[in-house]
């Protein structure tokens, strides 16, 4: 795994745990956070 592998699933997963606290707190629906969720992906292209 390369360094910047390892820098985007580190911010992946910090940004996955965050949505979910969101979500939790209604500060988001679930569609927002799997919208988010998925531009997440597309953008950082986790290896985990």
């Amino acid at each position: 795994m390369t360094r910047s592998e390892l820098t985007d699933n580190l911010t992946f997963v910090s940004a996955v745990q965050m949505l979910r606290h969101l979500t939790e707190d209604n500060v988001l629906t679930e569609a927002e956070a799997e919208k988010v969720r998925a531009e997440l992906v597309r953008r950082l292209r986790p290896t985990i």
